[in-house]
């Protein structure tokens, strides 16, 4: 039975639960239904990075991929310095809507419209994992520098990249959203 006196008890209980439970709506409903839906092209192979940071080997240029000549290192020992083991890059089209990756020759990479941005134009980044916690109520990612995410609207997806090499945390190029 319901006790006239337990009623003041009962709303003060109840109005943080309810609090909490609508924030997390407001939050969480708006991204439900909401998919990505532009394929990506990305680049995996040790020779990613190189000693000067500042110049890439692939890059999208003029929205199509080119290829830049590399530099020779003029001093190994550098502070920055990775040595690259000279293996072939290899080049795939991510598809979102099945979850799959498709390696691309650089003469196939080259013929798609690219942009660039981190951003794609329905609102997704591609992002790496982290170590930053959270849980069901407050977001966050696997725990896990090798795994690469899909976020935007509120959601995040493990990708399933194809990576080449021992660790994907120097192996994955993100070179731009399919247009």
């Amino acid at each position: 039975m319901l006790n006239k006196k337990n009623i003041p008890l009962i709303l003060a209980l109840a109005i943080p639960i309810i609090m909490i439970v609508l924030v997390w709506a407001f939050i969480y409903f708006p991204g439900i239904g909401q998919k990505p839906t532009h394929n990506f092209i990305y680049m995996t192979g040790n020779n990613i990075y190189y000693y000067d940071y500042n110049h890439r080997q692939y890059e999208v240029s003029g929205g199509h991929l080119v290829e830049n000549p590399v530099p020779t290192p003029t001093v190994p020992n550098q502070p920055g310095y990775i040595k690259p083991d000279n293996s072939v890059p290899h080049f795939y089209i991510y598809d979102v809507a099945k979850d799959t990756a498709t390696e691309l020759t650089f003469d196939q990479a080259k013929t798609y419209q690219l942009d660039s941005s981190n951003t794609s134009s329905d609102g997704y980044v591609i992002q790496q994992g982290n170590y930053s916690g959270g849980g069901l109520l407050f977001g966050g990612s696997s725990g896990d520098y090798n795994s690469w995410f899909i976020k935007g609207h509120n959601r995040s997806r493990k990708l399933n990249l194809k990576l080449t090499g021992v660790s994907s945390y120097y192996n994955f190029q993100f070179l731009g959203w399919v247009e």
